[in-house]
């Protein structure tokens, strides 16, 4: 892992927030939260539109490892990550939750983390079963149902 991505790592916690997101909430990430993809976790653009990273990190998931090829099924992702209210207790300066979690048919575990060109975006990737995450997000979706 590089330094940059080792300092940043550091700087980024991803905590649950105890309770779901509220209707209010769920409904104002309707209107504003869209999804837009990154190319640091594709390996293959596919149809997301994106070129690949002159630099690629290794230390990055790939969409690609998770079967997710197409842009419909991440924007699907996102849809499911607001619906069942997993957030982060982090929010950005618009009070958007910085990370939505969901979890997709085979059991794999996608984190949407709030950033792009412009606000609302969020980009998503599949997160490792290693990741101390990964078991809560899976009994909080199972719990949500």
């Amino acid at each position: 892992m590089g330094k940059k991505a080792l300092e940043q790592k550091r700087v980024t916690v991803r905590t649950i927030r105890t309770n779901r997101l509220t209707e209010e909430e769920k409904a104002q990430l309707r209107k504003v939260a869209r999804y837009e993809g990154s190319p640091h976790h594709k390996t293959n653009p596919g149809d997301f539109g994106l070129v690949p990273p002159s630099a690629p990190r290794q230390d990055k998931t790939r969409c690609d490892e998770a079967g997710v090829f197409r842009r419909s099924v991440a924007q699907k992702l996102l849809a499911a990550a607001i619906e069942r209210g997993i957030a982060s207790e982090a929010t950005a300066t618009d009070g958007l939750p910085k990370q939505l979690w969901a979890v997709n048919e085979s059991g794999q575990v996608f984190e949407a983390m709030y950033g792009g060109s412009q606000p609302g975006c969020y980009h998503g990737y599949p997160i490792r079963r290693s990741d101390p995450l990964f078991e809560k997000i899976v009994n909080l979706w199972e719990a949500s149902k």
